[in-house]
């Protein structure tokens, strides 16, 4: 039982490791979500500020840029989901092996349960006999003895 015990432990520790890992996951996509969001405000301010004016030139190196790092944010940003579930499905097994040894702990608890009334009844069955016989024998006895006049 003990065994058990420590395996249901070990599991709930991964558990809230694999837990702690798609949480940084999940806020990182966040970050990044909010970083992609910032640069497109931010190049949308910078095309309507600068598209007709002298440095109109500047601006198309300006969306080159901007769109290829709003690409690498879009490839992080897939990684971190498909990181999230893929730790997702891990979690999803690793619950399912907390659930069994929990399982197995429970029935492990049930048989000794059971094992012990067992053990009780039989004291408790031993103990009456042994009271009914020396009841008997005391009944006897004093129905043996002769009675005085």
């Amino acid at each position: 039982m003990k065994a058990l015990s420590t395996l249901i432990k070990l599991a709930k520790n991964q558990l809230n490791k694999i837990l702690r890992q798609i949480e940084f996951a999940e806020s990182e996509k966040v970050r990044l979500e909010l970083k992609k969001k910032a640069i497109e405000e931010e190049t949308e301010a910078e095309v309507q500020k600068y598209s007709t004016s002298q440095y109109a030139y500047m601006l198309e190196r300006y969306l080159e840029n901007s769109r290829k790092l709003l690409q690498r944010i879009d490839v992080q940003i897939l990684q971190a989901s498909l990181s999230i579930d893929r730790l997702r499905s891990v979690l999803h097994d690793q619950y399912s092996e907390l659930k069994k040894f929990e399982i197995a702990l429970e029935n492990k608890k049930k048989l000794e349960a059971i094992k012990l009334k067992k053990t009780e009844s039989k004291f408790v069955d031993e103990f009456n006999i042994n009271k009914f016989i020396f009841d008997q024998k005391e009944n006897f006895s004093k129905n043996m003895k002769p009675k005085n006049k």
